[in-house]
């Protein structure tokens, strides 16, 4: 198994006294929190792959480095440990990926946000895609910065998002969160509106719109607003 570098970023991990682990567990703890394998390419282009050897020591051999052509050059690109950044803080998978509350590296950072005990989980996020690229052209900056990974399920591909949400306990409901108190409070003072207005009525081949109010219709057989006559 390749021991990688650590580092925050790929300058970082290139240096010669970079530490080195082989698992997220070690890296985790020469870290003091959790860290995630990244992978970054460098700056520099080369014109032939010889010049990226002469460029880049341990190019081939370490396992730390992937060497390919893009754009009409020979570029580089690294491997290495990176501390992992605050995950959001949510209620569920859909709040996390589009409006969490806040982002936090511990349950104690989450728990003072929420008013209650929190947990990392990992849940899916519901749309499936054909192609991993897809996937990836939607929540790319989100897999990159290490809060997501894209996973297989049943000959499709989903996004895995990692997140802060409550621990729910049986004993009692988890309380709301004092941004979600807030907003609740502005859509209850909000005065009730239609999303659009209502649409005129569908008046069909053998009705008609009443003469005294349109907003009536009449069937041809009569009304119905006289019985017994």
């Amino acid at each position: 198994m390749t021991a990688f570098p650590i580092g925050a970023n790929a300058e970082e991990a290139r240096a010669p006294d970079a530490p080195v682990a082989r698992t997220a567990e070690a890296a985790s703890a020469l870290l003091g929190g959790d860290a995630f394998l990244a992978v970054q390419e460098l700056p520099e282009a080369y014109d032939a792959p010889a010049d990226a050897e002469a460029a880049i020591p341990g190019l081939y051999g370490s396992g730390h480095y992937e060497l390919y052509w893009r754009d009409g050059a020979w570029r580089a690109a690294i491997r290495f440990w990176r501390p992992a950044p605050p995950a959001p803080v949510a209620r569920n998978v859909a709040a996390a990926a589009r409006r969490p509350l806040v982002h936090a590296r511990t349950p104690e950072e989450a728990r003072a946000v929420l008013g209650g005990p929190a947990e990392l989980a990992t849940e899916l996020l519901p749309k499936r895609y054909r192609t991993r690229q897809r996937a990836l052209a939607q929540w790319g900056e989100l897999i990159s910065a290490g809060r997501g990974e894209i996973v297989e399920r049943e000959a499709r591909f989903a996004v895995a998002l990692t997140f802060w949400r409550p621990l729910v306990s049986p004993a009692r409901p988890t309380p709301l969160a004092p941004a979600e108190r807030h907003e609740l409070a502005e859509r209850l003072a909000a005065p009730l509106r239609p999303p659009e207005p209502q649409a005129p009525l569908d008046v069909g081949l053998f009705e008609t719109a009443a003469p005294e109010n349109p907003d009536i219709v009449l069937a041809e057989e009569g009304d119905g607003r006289v019985r017994g006559a």
